[in-house]
């Protein structure tokens, strides 16, 4: 039975690409810059606590790596997962740097979602008259799609780590013959 470890992400402003210095400046004119020095600690040690989970379910579960599939929230199936990957690890992404070192211990990376619906997702969000009504349902067919991903992707002898975020129900989706567990955090 392939096996599904759940791992809700919180992204950081390193995740938000271009528009990270803009976020970072608000949050510090609003809270100052030692709440955001603090804010960025907590978030390194909640990204520590994620790494350890991972390993320790790695661990438990005694898959090789090459066995294990890496999918990822935003992540495009394009050809150029690898480099998108790589790129967003350099800009300081904890979510990044942790597929990249599983990557790099043999684990392998799946493009999870559908080009033309991030790209869909991003016009939505830049449109001053979209409703919560309409972003959720196009949040629901991205998760639809990554569910797809999975299984088609995930073999019966493989460990999945999926790196999602907070708002996805990507479970939802997935057959009962993929057993979803969620990376434990102490």
């Amino acid at each position: 039975m392939p096996h599904l470890l759940y791992v809700p992400v919180v992204h950081s402003s390193a995740d938000m690409g271009s528009a990270a210095s803009g976020y970072k400046d608000a949050f510090i004119a609003r809270f100052g810059e030692h709440k955001w020095h603090q804010r960025c600690e907590e978030y390194n040690a909640i990204w520590r606590a994620i790494r350890e989970g991972v390993d320790r379910v790695i661990e438990q579960h005694g898959v090789a790596m090459h066995h294990v599939k890496l999918y990822q929230d935003s992540l495009p199936v394009c050809g150029r997962e690898a480099a998108l990957v790589a790129h967003m690890a350099a800009e300081g992404s904890e979510n990044h740097a942790l597929l990249s070192a599983l990557m790099q211990r043999g684990a392998v990376l799946v493009g999870s979602e559908a080009p033309d619906l991030l790209l869909e997702e991003y016009r939505l969000l830049q449109a001053p008259d979209h409703t919560e009504a309409q972003a959720a349902a196009l949040l629901e067919q991205r998760d639809r799609f990554i569910a797809e991903r999975i299984v088609g992707t995930l073999g019966a002898d493989e460990l999945g780590i999926l790196f999602i975020g907070a708002l996805h129900q990507v479970q939802r989706y997935l057959p009962s013959q993929i057993a979803v567990e969620y990376v434990p955090i102490n």
